[in-house]
């Protein structure tokens, strides 16, 4: 038996009544989010959830197993029967983990278009300092994500920049990962790695203008659909293996050093990481076009973006332990795609 599940989406400019249709036969509603998050949205939510019995819960800042038990033991004994998940990457997958946990349907409201986290049934965990510990994967995504473009507009673009750099990602990784397997795909990884290629053509074709531009134009909707909507059911799609490989590898091995997780954002580690990735490969004239898109947006195409060299060949040892541990790359080199240390460290340090 195969079966799919892929998250109902909603896009526009303003989410209000589509969200309060929908949360018309829920009356106890768990709200999880962030403090900018939730201020973010606030004035709108209030439209929605009127009328209904609401516990709000703060994630705290991190994904972390600790936010999830302070959240879970805020309401065992409370009734509640939807979630809405509010806020950024880690917001969301904290929302996501504890539906999972407690079955308990789950509607997220993304107010950054900076991943998936949307519509994806995975959750990044992190321990207290940001430092990865794994990937959860649930049995099923979320049951709707509603994509409000004002709130996601008035975001930071830093935002949204980190976001097109983490869906290139999905479509360099599923591809290297597809390219592997010996044998029929079979339907699901199939129909994943074909819409993978939005990854890369929306980011190509719409990236520069959505960042520069001031309006809620077409360049602005399709970007923020390519990162929360496209990226997501690749990932619903493609078996758990073949999702991520070196892009994604590289950026959690880079949050071991100093503040790097801190003060940097996912998709602007992904980004680079994607250039790792292909001089890993040798693919010397794809990473030279995909350089020269970097320049156009300011993706970082350089370790001294994050870190002083000075300190990262100090720490460049413990960054390649950290990334032959990552389940990517174990899944990776299980498919048979040898990473050569030597040219690891060579890709890092150009």
């Amino acid at each position: 038996m195969e079966k799919t599940k892929l998250t109902q989406y909603y896009i526009g400019n303003s989410i209000v009544e589509e969200l309060k249709k929908d949360i018309e036969n829920y009356n106890n509603i768990l709200i999880i989010s962030g403090d900018k998050s939730y201020k973010a949205i606030e004035d709108k939510i209030k439209l929605v959830v009127e009328n209904k019995v609401v516990i709000h819960c703060k994630y705290n800042g991190e994904c972390s197993y600790q936010n999830i038990e302070k959240i879970e033991k805020n309401i065992e004994n409370e009734k509640v029967d939807l979630i809405l998940g509010i806020g950024g990457g880690k917001a969301l997958d904290v929302a996501k983990y504890v539906s999972f946990v407690k079955k308990i349907p789950i509607f997220t409201i993304p107010t950054l278009a900076s991943t998936c986290a949307g519509t994806s049934k995975i959750s990044v965990i992190y321990d207290e300092k940001g430092k990865f510990v794994e990937f959860i994967e649930f049995d099923e995504p979320p049951v709707k994500t509603f994509i409000d473009l004002e709130c996601i507009k008035k975001a930071p673009k830093k935002y949204i920049w980190a976001g097109l750099g983490d869906t290139l990602a999905k479509y360099y990784e599923v591809n290297l990962n597809c390219s592997l397997l010996k044998g029929e795909l079979g339907y699901k990884n199939y129909l994943g790695r074909e819409i993978s290629n939005l990854c890369k053509e929306l980011v190509i074709k719409y990236g520069e203008q959505c960042l520069k531009s001031d309006e809620i134009d077409l360049a602005f909707k399709e970007s923020v659909l390519g990162i929360i909507v496209n990226t997501g059911y690749v990932s619903l799609l493609i078996d758990a293996n073949l999702n991520g490989a070196i892009a994604h590898s590289i950026c959690y091995s880079l949050g071991i050093i100093g503040k790097i997780e801190e003060n940097h954002l996912h998709g602007e580690l992904v980004a680079y990481g994607i250039l790792i990735q292909l001089l890993v490969e040798g693919k010397e004239e794809e990473y030279e076009k995909l350089k020269s898109f970097y320049k156009k947006v300011d993706l970082p195409t350089k370790i001294d973006r994050f870190v002083e060299r000075k300190t990262f060949e100090e720490k460049i040892s413990e960054v390649i332990e950290f990334f032959y541990n990552s389940p990517d790359i174990k899944n990776l080199m299980g498919n048979g795609f040898i990473v050569e240390e030597k040219r690891l460290v060579e890709a890092l340090l150009r």
